[in-house]
């Protein structure tokens, strides 16, 4: 890695605050264990909902410059109307588009889950944690562009 610091924005939605802080730990951990705990700052936001995430991002994107990367987490639950369906295909377009547009790796574990029994597996620290999985995409990405 080539800087001497690296600031990585964790944006949570605490809509299901048990899961948030979950992801939250093992996302911190993972980065700590990637990047080395002196090489890293982490400025963790927390907001409402899973739906303003691409706003907050954006938000945060157009204020700071300092930004090496962004891990989005949060959780979706199917309800019983097609909400589910779009607010999950608005936040991971909307995502990919704002980190196009300002060029910084961002990217996200918001867990989309049929039922809430359903999240365990996918936020428990194990193999398929999407909170570990978005933080190695993030490292592979920030090392990646260093290499170009």
């Amino acid at each position: 890695m080539k800087k001497k610091k690296y600031n990585i924005y964790i944006v949570s939605s605490n809509y299901y605050k048990n899961i948030s802080l979950k992801q939250i730990e093992f996302a911190t951990k993972k980065l700590n264990e990637l990047f080395g705990k002196n090489f890293l700052n982490i400025i963790i936001h927390n907001i409402d909902g899973s739906l303003e995430l691409p706003f907050f991002v954006d938000y945060v994107l157009s204020k700071k410059k300092n930004v090496d990367g962004i891990i989005t987490l949060g959780c979706l639950v199917r309800g019983k109307t097609n909400h589910f369906e779009n607010i999950a295909k608005i936040i991971s377009e909307k995502l990919v588009e704002l980190s196009i547009k300002y060029k910084k790796p961002i990217t996200s574990a918001v867990v989309a889950v049929n039922k809430p029994t359903d999240i365990r597996e996918r936020t428990n620290g194990g193999k398929k944690d999407r909170a570990i999985e978005a933080s190695n995409a993030l490292y592979q990405l920030i090392s990646s562009m260093e290499k170009v």
